[in-house]
């Protein structure tokens, strides 16, 4: 049985983004409302409250989407307020693919499972373990992408 979560770097990129987001509101609030301290505080206390609301639903993303690999099946849980759980049979996987994104980060990559009547997305997973999934769930007749279809000299098999 195999367990994990997705990578810990999304969990600090939401943080840093939420935190300099933040930041951005409250230097244009300063610049901004000089003549209105009213307004300025209120802005000030909503966008620290939203900036909290943010650093917290990092941490519970991180904790809430995870995969579970057994001898008989993979499953997927994630989701902070509805908890939804997805679950293929490994017997009727037909594919294994990787995801590539326009902008890598590095660490951090996605699996398509592809099944009979369906499919699942496992994202944002650390690369040791999606290499990990990858070998685990690759049907029989599957071969890497490198070596299919072709022999040591490089021929079309």
């Amino acid at each position: 049985m195999m367990e994990g979560r997705v990578s810990r770097w999304v969990q600090l990129l939401v943080s840093l983004a939420v935190v300099l987001a933040w930041v951005g509101v409250v230097a244009l609030t300063v610049l901004f409302t000089a003549p209105f301290a009213l307004l300025r505080g209120w802005l000030l206390a909503g966008s620290s409250l939203l900036a909290v609301a943010g650093l917290v639903y990092a941490c519970f993303f991180w904790r809430s989407c995870r995969f579970t690999l057994t001898n008989e099946y993979i499953e997927f849980h994630n989701g902070i307020l509805y908890q939804v759980s997805r679950r293929i049979r490994r017997s009727s996987i037909m594919a294994v693919s990787e995801i590539k994104v326009p902008f890598p980060m590095p660490g951090v990559t996605s699996l398509l499972v592809s099944a009979m009547g369906g499919s699942m997305l496992l994202p944002l997973l650390d690369a040791q373990d999606a290499e990990q999934l990858l070998q685990a769930l690759m049907p029989p007749g599957q071969l890497p992408e490198n070596e299919e279809g072709m022999d040591d000299a490089g021929n079309v098999v």
